[in-house]
C-alpha cells in the first residue's frame, strides 16, 4: 500500500536546487511500485526522485544502495545511478521519509508473466550473475529455509487462515476464497511429512535480490534488459527460491499459475551456469517454493483490510494459490528433471 507523499510539486524543486544544484522544470509522477516516485525533466537531462515509504530506515535505502555501489565494481550487470547531494550522501530526509536521487533510464517496463523464451533465458543469466557477483558481499541481513519449514511457522500460518475462515460468508467469492485457504491448509499438513529437514540444511545460501524479477527490469528497444532495479531487500537467501520465484513471474506459459517444466529447468540450468547448485538444491527447488508460498497468507489478508486495489491483492493471491496447486503436483517431475546426470 503506497503512503501520501509528503512533497508537493514547489518542495521537490526546492530541495533538488538545494541539494543536487538541479534546476527542475517539469515533474511527472510514476506509478509503480510501493514507493512514491517522480520524473524530474531538468533542461536536457532526466532524473527520478524516489521518496521510501516510512517503513525504509536510512539503513534499508543504504543497503540497497551500498549493493549496487559493490556490484558496479564486481559484476557486469546494468544497473541504476544513484547521485550524491551537495553533502556527499546517496539519500537525504524529508519530514521522516529517506529520499533518493538517481539518473532516469530510458526504457520499457513489462508486466508480470509476459517474457518469451530469451527474456526468460537473459533473466536467469543476470541471477547468475548477481548471485556470483555478490559472493564475497558481507551483509547481516538473511534468512533461512530451515526457519521457514518449521513447526511454529506453519501454526502461525494455520492460525492466520483459520481467523480468515471466520469472515468468509456464503458469498461465490467467498467460496473461492474458502477452496483457496483449504487447499494451503492441506499442503502444509503434507509438507510436513514431504521434506528431509537435514537435507534442507544443505541447501546453499548466498547473497541475492531478495525481490528479483521481471517487474525490476527496465527493457531497450530491442527487449534486452537495460537496467535491474530496486535491491532494497538484498540479503543472503536460499538462491532456489529467488530462482523459482522469479521464473514464475516472467514466464508467459505461467500467466494462469501453470508451470513449464521444461522452462523451469532450463531457467535453473541457466543460473547454474554462472553459480554452482548442489543436489539438494536441484532436489528441493520446487518444495522450497512451495514452503513460502503455503505460508503466505499475502493477498487474502489485504482483501480483508480497508486497502486500496483489494480485489487486485485477491487476484494475486489466487494466482499465487494456482502456482502451488500446479507446482505441488510436478514438483517430483521437476526434482527429477533437475537431478538428471547428476
Amino acid at each position: 500500500m503506497i503512503e501520501e507523499t509528503t512533497f508537493s510539486n514547489r518542495e521537490i524543486q526546492k530541495e533538488l536546487h538545494k541539494r543536487y544544484d538541479i534546476k527542475t522544470n517539469f515533474i511527472e509522477v510514476i506509478d509503480k511500485g510501493t514507493a512514491n516516485i517522480y520524473k524530474i525533466i531538468s533542461n536536457n537531462e532526466k532524473f527520478v526522485l524516489k521518496e521510501f515509504q516510512s517503513k525504509y530506515s536510512i539503513e534499508a535505502v543504504l543497503r540497497e544502495i551500498n549493493a549496487i555501489e559493490y556490484l558496479k565494481e564486481n559484476a557486469k550487470i546494468p544497473l541504476p545511478t544513484y547521485l550524491k547531494n551537495k553533502d556527499n550522501e546517496f539519500y537525504f530526509m524529508h519530514k521522516d521519509r529517506v529520499v533518493i536521487v538517481q539518473k532516469f533510464i530510458e526504457g520499457e517496463v513489462f508486466n508480470k508473466n509476459e517474457g518469451n523464451h530469451s527474456q526468460l533465458l537473459e533473466s536467469a543469466y543476470y541471477l547468475g550473475k548477481i548471485i556470483d557477483g555478490f559472493e564475497n558481499y558481507r551483509i547481516n541481513n538473511c534468512i533461512n529455509v530451515t526457519d521457514w519449514y518449521s513447526k511454529e511457522e506453519f501454526e502461525n500460518a494455520n492460525k492466520k487462515y483459520n481467523n480468515m475462515l471466520l469472515k468468509l460468508d456464503s458469498s461465490e467469492i467467498s467460496e473461492k476464497i474458502r477452496k483457496d485457504i483449504m487447499f494451503k491448509k492441506e499442503l502444509l499438513n503434507k509438507l510436513t511429512t514431504t521434506l528431509d529437514f537435514q537435507d534442507l540444511k544443505q541447501i546453499t545460501h548466498k547473497v541475492s535480490h531478495g525481490d528479483y524479477s521481471s517487474l525490476q527490469f527496465i527493457y531497450n528497444k530491442e527487449h534486452n534488459i537495460k537496467a535491474i532495479l530496486d535491491f532494497i531487500k538484498v540479503k543472503r537467501l536460499p538462491i532456489i527460491w529467488e530462482i523459482a520465484r522469479s521464473y514464475s513471474y516472467i514466464d508467459k506459459e505461467a500467466k494462469f499459475g501453470k508451470i513449464n517444466i521444461d522452462n523451469l529447468v532450463e531457467y535453473t540450468k541457466e543460473v547454474s551456469k554462472v553459480t554452482n547448485l548442489n543436489i539438494y538444491d536441484l532436489k528441493y527447488l520446487p518444495y522450497v517454493y512451495l514452503i513460502q508460498l503455503a505460508r503466505s497468507t499475502f493477498g487474502y489478508s489485504e482483501y480483508f483490510k480497508d486497502v486500496k486495489n483489494k480485489n487486485e491483492f485477491l487476484e494475486f493471491a489466487f494466482y499465487r494459490t494456482n502456482i502451488c496447486r500446479d507446482l505441488y503436483k510436478k514438483a517430483n517431475e521437476i526434482s527429477n528433471k533437475l537431478l538428471e546426470g547428476k
